[in-house]
């Protein structure tokens, strides 16, 4: 039996196949406004960061002011065409149904706008696997800073030590939330984080595919 009773899932890089959705729609955001994109490699490097400094980092000479044009801009493509462009990492489903026949609560927790997640989840039918859907509702603080786990999660779940708790997320923003947080984190070596960043703050775990998550779930 696990050691685990609450499993904190990142969305994109994790659970779902999200690249070409968001170098997609990012790339068309910078030609909207009549800017060169970056390269694609660029655009993934930022994945997992909320829009806002998505868009500072990639451009850099952007004006404050500008930004919530640009962020929309982006989520109104995101919504006409990412979710054609979107699938499920192979075996995610069934480590889902094999962590939720075992028992184990679900969360996911993302830095996406929550309107998106929840579209998501529900399309890719996995929805139904989650205890509880977090994301970016304008009112939450976004990973890596910890206050979710500390003010929405561990309410909700009073009586699991921290050691029952994993985070399993594929970037560093996912790490640092998890460390900051005082919990176990699995990284997903197939998604987007920058390798060497991620091992750099060791995680308790680390899986090139998700099916290897079955082992952590059943021992």
């Amino acid at each position: 039996m696990s050691q685990y009773k609450l499993i904190i899932f990142d969305f994109d890089g994790t659970l779902a196949i999200t690249h070409k959705a968001i170098i997609s729609c990012i790339t068309k955001t910078f030609e909207s406004f009549g800017n060169t994109p970056p390269e694609a490699d660029i655009i993934q490097g930022t994945i997992g960061i909320n829009l806002q400094n998505t868009f500072k980092m990639l451009h850099p000479a952007i004006e404050e002011s500008a930004i919530p044009e640009w962020v929309e801009t982006y989520r109104s493509y995101y919504r006409t065409e990412g979710e054609k462009q979107l699938d499920l990492f192979p075996g995610t489903k069934q480590i889902l149904q094999l962590a939720s026949k075992s028992g184990l609560s679900l969360i996911v927790f993302s830095n996406k706008h929550l309107s998106f997640v929840n579209l998501f989840l529900e399309k890719l039918r996995i929805n139904g696997f989650f205890d509880l859907i977090l994301g970016d509702d304008g009112q939450i603080i976004q990973k890596p800073n910890p206050s979710v786990f500390h003010s929405i999660i561990k309410p909700l779940f009073p009586n699991l030590d921290n050691s029952q708790v994993l985070m399993v997320g594929d970037t560093a923003v996912d790490l640092l939330f998890a460390k900051n947080a005082g919990i176990d984190v699995c990284w997903a070596a197939y998604g987007y984080g920058d390798r060497a960043e991620c091992l750099a703050l060791a995680p308790t775990f680390a899986i090139d595919d998700i099916s290897e998550l079955a082992a952590i779930v059943q021992n």
